[in-house]
């Protein structure tokens, strides 16, 4: 009996998936899947978080904390309003980063899920 390699283990895991549609009432070609992985899968998860982590760099980078769930992350600031002005513009490049990162690395920041919740006193 072969022992696999955990590396070994996850490339196979990988390697050789192949994705099929049906609709209505046929059925496509059979498309070999270069990136990705299986949605439902065990690995699937602890992979994402593999991938995802350097995002976390990015944005302590920007002098941010942050903070994750599945694939929605939240970005955090704390700043005297007197900043505001220098406030958002530090945001917006903030996101700017995030967003070069997320295509460097094949995925994609959805802008219109993005949101800004500005709290404050008076």
């Amino acid at each position: 009996m072969e022992v696999q390699t955990p590396i070994a283990r996850i490339e196979s895991f990988l390697r050789g998936r192949t994705q099929q549609v049906f609709y209505r009432g046929h059925l496509s070609v059979r498309i070999v899947l270069l990136f990705g992985v299986s949605q439902g899968s065990v690995l699937g998860p602890i992979l994402f978080l593999l991938y995802t982590a350097e995002l976390f760099d990015v944005i302590a980078e920007c002098g941010y904390t942050a903070h994750s769930y599945a694939d929605d992350t939240q970005v955090y600031v704390s700043n005297a309003a007197s900043d505001n002005i220098d406030a958002i513009e530090r945001l917006v490049r903030c996101i700017v980063c995030i967003r070069d990162w997320m295509a460097r690395n094949r995925l994609q920041l959805n802008e219109d899920k993005t949101q800004v919740i500005w709290l404050g006193t008076r």
